[in-house]
């Protein structure tokens, strides 16, 4: 999968949902439902672009993971969905990502893309 939006969410329907929706809006889109396997996804198989729960149960967190992608991957646009933590962001995030809180739909997901600097290309 080239040019792809990595998910991260460990709750099934928000993961789908968005999923969806980018989709739906010409994106590829692979999805993980914790963080050792978007760990392996960014090892495996770079992405474009991540966009990641914070509380993923056991293993690596979301901040976790995007460190990984920039390790992977220094310029990857990072978008964090969350429904806490928002407090941890400015220490814990990578630079210049993006925090949405919890509950925030597709568009809102998407606008936070496009103002990281994703490009569509799918």
């Amino acid at each position: 999968m080239e040019n792809h939006i990595l998910l991260v969410d460990d709750e099934v329907l928000i993961n789908l949902a968005l999923s969806e929706f980018l989709q739906s809006a010409g994106f590829a889109v692979e999805s993980a439902h914790s963080g050792w396997t978007a760990v392996a996804a960014i090892k495996h198989h770079p992405p474009w672009a991540l966009v990641t729960d914070l509380h993923l149960g056991s293993g690596p967190n979301g901040f976790e993971v995007a460190r990984c992608g920039r390790d992977t991957c220094p310029g990857l646009p990072v978008v964090f969905v969350s429904g806490s933590m928002h407090g941890r962001h400015p220490h814990e995030g990578v630079a210049g990502s993006t925090y949405l809180a919890k509950p925030c739909n597709g568009r809102r997901v998407l606008l936070a893309l496009r103002q990281a600097g994703f490009l569509e290309v799918a």
